[in-house]
C-alpha cells in the first residue's frame, strides 16, 4: 500500500510541475511589446526545462492504473488536456498577426509543436 501511495504523491507532483510549468511558459509570452521575442523566451524556456518535465511525463506513463487511484489518473488526463489547449490558444489569439508576421508564425508554431511534442510523445 506505501508504495501505491508513493505513485499516487508522484503523479500528483507531476500534475502540479505540469501546471507550474505551463503557466510559466505562458508568462513569457504574456505582456511584451515584442510578440516574437516573448515567444523565444518562452521557446528557451521550454528548451531549458524539456527535460525535467519529460520525467514528470514518463513517470505517468509508466504508472499502472492499479498504483494510482482513477480520480487522479483523471486529474492528470484532464491537466495535460487542459494545459495543451491553453498554449494551442496562444496561436488562435495571435492568429492575424502570424499572418501577417511570418516569423511570428514560424515561432508560434514551433513553440506550439515542441509543448504538444513533449506531452504526446
Amino acid at each position: 500500500m506505501a508504495s501505491c501511495q508513493t505513485k499516487e504523491t508522484q503523479v500528483q507532483h507531476s500534475i502540479q510541475q505540469l501546471n507550474q510549468f505551463t503557466a510559466q511558459l505562458l508568462r513569457k509570452t504574456k505582456g511584451k511589446s515584442d510578440l516574437i521575442a516573448g515567444i523565444k523566451d518562452a521557446q528557451k524556456y521550454l528548451t531549458a526545462n524539456k527535460s525535467n518535465m519529460h520525467q514528470h511525463i514518463e513517470l505517468t506513463k509508466t504508472t499502472s492504473r492499479v498504483q494510482v487511484s482513477e480520480k487522479t489518473m483523471k486529474a492528470w488526463q484532464a491537466a495535460v488536456t487542459a494545459n495543451l489547449t491553453e498554449v494551442e490558444t496562444l496561436k488562435k489569439v495571435h492568429i492575424g498577426q502570424a499572418l501577417q508576421n511570418e516569423e511570428l508564425a514560424k515561432q508560434l508554431n514551433k513553440l506550439v509543436k515542441e509543448y504538444k511534442d513533449l506531452l504526446q510523445k
